[in-house]
């Protein structure tokens, strides 16, 4: 039987909910509707969490899920970085920055580092390492049924590859790592936009 890292927790209005993550878990976030920077994560067919961007061009987003709501921002030109807080908080949780040719490093408060990197050469696939090398989470860009009408939205697979995180570094990596995702296609698709032009 796999090791399983279990707790519980109240959240709205003090219903108790219990919640599990352990290798081998996949979720997947969805985007309902083709433009819009508003994003779904499901655990199977229930809704899980939600990132959502603060405007159409801005870099600030908010992720909830049952376990964290977080607030996202890119900030700097020179020294660019991605800041990580609770929503409401007046200082930073943690840090990611970002490498020149992709990927980069989320930096929690402790000092522990999680690299962030792409596995493939098109940059559809992304995953989080631990210091050592070893997979934590990764992101598999697209859905196994996509349909026609889908190919213009940013949709990936969530799967656990470990079971050692805590929850909060689910909570965490799992709405990081999508923002992270649409940021990329943002840029992507602006910098295609601009050589057109």
């Amino acid at each position: 039987m796999p090791k399983t890292n279990l707790i519980n927790f109240v959240r709205n209005e003090g219903n108790m909910q219990e919640f599990a993550t352990q290798a081998g878990d996949e979720l997947y976030w969805r985007q309902p509707k083709t433009g819009a920077r508003y994003f779904e994560l499901f655990r199977g067919e229930q809704a899980f969490g939600s990132l959502e961007f603060r405007s159409l061009w801005g870099t600030l987003a908010a992720a909830k899920n049952p376990i964290q709501d977080w607030s996202f921002k890119r900030m700097g030109f020179m020294n660019p970085h991605v800041t990580i807080r609770h929503p409401g908080a007046e200082s930073d949780y943690a840090l990611y920055f970002p490498k020149v040719f992709g990927g980069g490093t989320l930096q929690l408060l402790d000092g522990r580092p999680f690299a962030w990197e792409p596995v493939n050469f098109w940059r559809t696939q992304w995953r989080f390492t631990d210091k050592n090398g070893s997979p934590i989470m990764r992101f598999d860009q697209g859905s196994e049924e996509r349909r026609m009408s889908e190919f213009a939205k940013l949709e990936s697979r969530v799967k656990i590859e470990s079971s050692r995180i805590t929850n909060q570094e689910f909570s965490l990596m799992a709405s990081l790592g999508f923002y992270l995702m649409a940021l990329y296609q943002a840029d992507a698709a602006a910098a295609g936009n601009a050589l057109s032009n």
